[in-house]
C-alpha cells in the first residue's frame, strides 16, 4: 500500500503546486505583491511575483487532506497515531502567515525570530514527539535530560534560518529542498516510518512542482514564507527519522545532510560579527555569490551546490544504512575542507576568525616596545584597491588625530566589492573619559557603501575643533570612493570590448594620470591591453579640465587625491 499512498499523495501535491504556481504568480502581479530590484541587492531586471510559499502550503495541504482520507486504507507504519502532526500542520501555518506579512511589510529580524521559536515550540511540546533526553553521538550516549527540549527549539530555528538565507538565486532553495525531502524519505523508509517517508517525499513533489517557475530565470520567487516552511518542515523530519528510541536522538545523521546549508549560516553569522555588522544585515558573501563571482551562472550554480548537497546527503544515508556515523561526519569533513582548501568558500571567514584570535593573543601576550598598534584589513570580496588607495591614508591620520580606534566597512554587493579593516592602538594615549567617539555613514549617489568608526582622545583644543579638523579630513572619502567606483565600473565594462576603450572614461581615469609603472601594468591586464596602450588611455584625459577641491579641507593623501568634487560625509 505505500507505492499506492506515495504515488496518491505525492502526485496530488506536485499536480497541486505545478498548476497553482502560476495562478498565485498572476494574483500576486495583480496585488502588486512583487519583488522590485533596487540596483544593490535585487539584482533582477524586473520586478518578481512573491507567494511562492502560498503555492507551495496549497500543494502541501492538498497531500495533506488525501493522507487524512486514506490514513485507515493506507497502513502505513507511523511513529504514533499521527497526532503529533497536527502540530507541525499548525507551526507550518503560522510560519507561512508571518513569512507573507514579512514579505509584504519587511517585519523586524527579532520580531521574525520570536514568531520562529513560536512554531518551533508547538512542534517540539505537541504529543511530545520530540522531547528526548539523551544524544547519541558517534556511539556515545549522554545524558541530557530537560536540556533535549531546548537542543531541540534551537535546532528547529536553525533549521528555519538556514533555509531562509540559502535563499539567494533562483531554483536553489527549492532545489536544495527537494534533495534533502528525498534524503529524508530514504532515512524514514530504513527506519520503516513510511507516514514521515511520505511526508517528505511530499515536500519534494511539492518543490519540484514549484520550481517550474522558480528555476532560473525565476518568475515568482519562494519568498520568507516558503524558505521558512521548507526549513521547519525538513527540520522536524531530521529529528523524528534520527530518533532512535523514546527518549534517545542520533544526530550524526541531521548535521551530516544539513551540512552545506549550515555552513552557510554560520560562515554567515561569523562575517557580519567578525566585521561589526549586525546578523540580520544582508550581504552577498553566501556560497552561492562566491560561485557567481567566480564565473559561474545562476544555473551551474544552483548546481554546483546541489551536487555538494547530494555527496553529503548520501554520506548521511549510507552511515545509517550501515550503522556508522563516522560515514557521514567523514564525508562531510571531505566535502567542507575542499570547498575552503580550494578558496570556493570558508577561506575569508577563517581569515577573520584568525585575524580577530591573533589579536586576542596580542592583548593576552603583550610585547614592550614592539608595535604600538594592531591593524588587520581584508578584501573580502572585489579588486579595488580600498587598502592602498584609502585606508592607509586613514591609519597615518591617527597619530595626527590623536585616534585610538579606526574600523572602515565597504559594501557595494552590486558591484561584488566587500572590504572590511580595522586598526587599534595598544595603550590608551589619555584618560578613559577624554575619549570621543563617531560613526560616518559612507554615501555615495544616494546609497549607502559603508561606514567609518572613529575612536579618538580628546587634546588640548577640545573635542568640537578635533571633530571638526577630522571631518575635513575626510570631507573627499566619499568623493574619492566614487571615482574608484567609476574606474573600476568602466573597466570592466571595457574588459569584456574587443576594441580599444574611447575617452568615455571620462574624468575617472583622471586618477591614473600620475599612476606607477605597477598600476599601469594592472590595468593594461584587467583591460586585456599591452602597458603601453594603458598609458595612452590614461593620459587621454589629461588635458581635461578637472575641478579642484577647496583649500580648506587638506586631502586624504596628495598622492592619491587628485581631482573630484568633494562630497560631505
Amino acid at each position: 500500500m505505500f507505492t499506492i499512498a506515495f504515488l496518491l499523495i505525492a502526485g496530488s501535491a506536485f499536480l497541486a503546486t505545478y498548476f497553482l504556481t502560476p495562478k498565485v504568480r498572476q494574483l500576486a502581479f495583480q496585488r502588486n505583491f512583487v519583488d522590485r530590484p533596487d540596483g544593490r541587492r535585487k539584482m533582477q531586471k524586473a520586478p518578481v511575483s512573491l507567494g511562492g510559499g502560498a503555492a507551495i502550503l496549497c500543494g502541501l495541504l492538498i497531500g495533506a487532506v488525501v493522507l487524512a482520507l486514506g490514513w485507515n486504507q493506507f497502513e502505513l507504519t507511523s511513529r504514533d497515531d499521527g497526532t503529533s502532526l497536527i502540530g507541525l500542520l499548525i507551526a507550518t501555518l503560522l510560519l507561512c502567515g508571518v513569512g507573507l506579512v514579512d514579505d509584504a511589510r519587511q517585519i523586524r529580524g527579532r520580531t521574525k525570530l520570536f514568531w520562529q521559536f513560536v512554531a518551533a515550540s508547538i512542534i517540539t511540546f505537541s504529543a511530545g514527539e520530540l522531547l528526548f533526553e539523551q544524544v547519541n553521538f558517534f556511539g556515545s550516549v549522554w545524558h541530557v535530560g530537560a536540556l533535549g527540549s531546548v537542543i531541540a527549539l534551537f535546532w528547529l530555528v536553525g533549521s528555519i534560518n538556514s533555509f531562509n538565507l540559502i535563499d539567494g538565486v533562483d531554483g536553489l532553495c527549492a532545489t536544495v529542498g527537494a534533495i534533502f525531502g528525498i534524503t529524508f524519505g530514504i532515512m524514514a523508509l530504513i527506519t520503516n516510518n513510511q507516514v514521515d517517508a511520505i511526508i517528505a517525499f511530499t515536500l519534494s513533489a511539492a518543490l519540484l512542482g514549484f520550481l517550474r517557475c522558480n528555476f532560473a530565470p525565476a518568475t515568482i520567487y519562494l519568498g520568507d514564507a516558503g524558505s521558512m516552511i521548507i526549513g521547519l518542515i525538513l527540520g522536524t523530519l531530521a529529528l523524528r527519522c534520527s530518533t532512535k528510541s523514546a527518549t534517545t536522538i542520533a544526530f550524526a545523521a541531521p548535521l551530516a545532510v544539513w551540512a552545506i546549508p549550515m555552513l552557510d549560516s554560520f560562515a554567515a553569522v561569523l562575517r557580519r560579527k567578525l566585521t561589526g555588522r549586525s546578523i540580520y544585515t544582508t550581504d552577498r558573501g553566501h556560497i552561492h555569490h562566491r560561485l557567481l563571482t567566480q564565473g559561474l551562472s545562476t544555473r551551474q550554480a544552483v548546481g554546483m551546490i546541489a551536487i555538494l548537497c547530494v555527496l553529503t546527503s548520501l554520506g548521511s544515508i549510507a552511515g545509517i544504512y550501515f550503522e556508522s556515523q563516522w560515514i557521514g561526519i567523514l564525508t562531510v569533513g571531505l566535502v567542507i575542507s575542499t570547498l575552503i582548501v580550494t578558496r570556493v568558500f570558508g577561506h575569508v571567514e577563517l581569515m577573520l576568525l584568525n585575524s580577530r584570535l591573533v589579536g586576542w593573543g596580542r592583548s593576552i601576550v603583550s610585547f614592550k616596545e614592539i608595535d604600538r598598534s594592531v591593524q588587520c584589513s581584508h578584501q573580502l570580496q572585489g579588486t579595488i584597491q580600498w587598502e592602498e588607495k584609502i585606508w592607509n591614508a586613514l591609519v597615518e591620520s591617527a597619530e595626527r588625530f590623536r585616534l585610538t580606534r579606526l574600523q572602515l566597512n565597504l559594501y557595494l554587493p552590486h558591484l561584488h566589492e566587500d572590504f572590511y579593516a580595522t586598526w587599534k592602538q595598544k595603550e590608551c594615549i589619555g584618560a578613559p573619559n577624554r575619549t570621543w567617539r563617531m560613526d560616518l555613514p559612507l554615501v555615495v549617489d544616494g546609497m549607502a557603501v559603508g561606514n567609518l568608526h572613529v575612536v579618538g582622545d580628546q587634546d588640548e583644543r577640545g573635542a568640537s575643533v578635533q571633530l571638526a579638523t577630522f571631518l575635513d579630513f575626510v570631507e573627499p572619502l566619499e568623493a574619492q570612493i566614487q571615482e574608484l567606483l567609476a574606474i573600476s565600473t568602466e573597466l570592466k565594462l571595457q574588459a569584456n570590448s574587443p576594441t580599444l576603450p574611447t575617452p568615455v572614461i571620462g574624468v575617472a581615469l583622471a586618477s591614473m594620470e600620475q599612476g606607477s609603472a605597477f598600476e599601469k601594468d594592472q590595468l593594461a591586464a584587467e583591460m586585456q591591453l599591452p602597458a603601453k596602450a594603458a598609458t595612452v588611455v590614461g593620459q587621454s584625459v589629461i588635458g581635461q579640465s578637472v575641478p579642484k577641491r577647496h583649500s580648506g579641507a587638506p586631502a586624504l593623501s596628495t598622492a592619491e587625491h587628485r581631482s573630484g568634487n568633494p562630497t560631505s560625509v
